[in-house]
């Protein structure tokens, strides 16, 4: 698993390393959607569960949606690597004499090769590339992880636009292609940082919802994400509807895995926090998640 993991970074990293050749050789930002268009490809390719499988799925709001932001996303990643290409060829003045079909060739090769080491149906092997690289990313020093937490934010920020009428399907979807693109811990950082702003938009405390209370991230993110979040939520009046998301998701969580409750918000804490939505449609799941985190609560751990 390792040496097929060593192989999918490596392969992975052509992608990455076209832009910033084309960069460095000082070729024109016309080449940017040419590379956008490679970026997206590979994610049909390696991510095939996640876009539509048949042509009239295409028509569907839901996928031109997804097309709509994979496609900005990958523009603005591919803008940053190109533009980091032409600020060191600036520092160094230096122009290498390639063609510009050179990068645009290992950016593309990257996508057979990945796909020769990596099969994008077997979830639970993706699952455990996913693991696997991010342990390496947070193992790295501080200053590339305050640089990814910095990229998750720019990536996020569409959310802050989106109406409050956004379902939350579409948001889930919006947050698993940014995560896609970053580290998830750099996501869940960037995610706290915007629930803590004067008046963060309902989307971003959802995709803070959806982020914390996924047990999968719970389990890959070494932090008290679940109390975190709640901290972060109840900063200033939140509505029961939002509250109540929260309280279902968590509740799944720990019924689906016990281990969980580590992380998670103690039972005096969430009674102190019930008695402000009694006769709301956020009591009966609170009521739920602090009967779930009794259960989960080890014998001789204190609730």
């Amino acid at each position: 698993m390792r040496s097929r993991l060593r192989l999918l970074m490596g392969a992975t990293a052509l992608l990455y390393l076209g832009p910033v050749l084309a960069g460095l050789g000082g070729f024109g930002w016309s080449v940017v959607p040419v590379f956008t268009a490679i970026f997206l490809l590979w994610l049909i390719v390696l991510r095939p569960h996640q876009w539509p499988q048949v042509p009239s799925e295409w028509r569907q709001p839901a996928a031109l949606i997804t097309l709509g932001t994979q496609t900005a996303v990958q523009l603005v990643l591919v803008a940053l690597l190109f533009g980091i290409g032409r600020a060191i060829g600036a520092v160094l003045i230096l122009l290498p004499p390639f063609p510009v079909l050179l990068p645009i060739s290992i950016s593309f090769l990257s996508i057979p090769l990945s796909r020769l080491v990596w099969n994008p149906w077997k979830a639970a092997e993706v699952d455990q590339f996913l693991d696997e690289a991010l342990l390496q990313i947070h193992n790295a020093p501080p200053s590339y992880r305050a640089g990814r937490i910095a990229l998750a934010d720019k990536l996020l920020a569409p959310l802050a636009a989106l109406p409050d009428s956004t379902p939350i399907a579409d948001i889930s979807r919006q947050l698993d292609v940014i995560g896609m693109n970053s580290d998830e811990e750099a996501v869940r950082m960037a995610l706290l940082e915007r629930a803590r702003l004067e008046s963060p938009s309902r989307a971003e405390l959802i995709a803070l919802i959806l982020h914390a209370t996924d047990g999968r991230l719970i389990e890959m993110i070494a932090d008290d994400g679940p109390t975190l979040a709640l901290t972060a939520l109840t900063l200033r009046p939140i509505p029961p509807d939002l509250i109540a998301l929260y309280a279902q998701r968590l509740t799944a969580a720990l019924d689906e895995d016990s281990e969980l409750w580590g992380p998670c918000p103690s039972v005096n804490r969430l009674e102190d926090l019930l008695t402000g939505f009694v006769d709301t449609e956020a009591e009966a799941p609170l009521l739920a998640l602090i009967d779930a985190t009794n259960r989960a609560a080890p014998e001789d751990g204190l609730a």
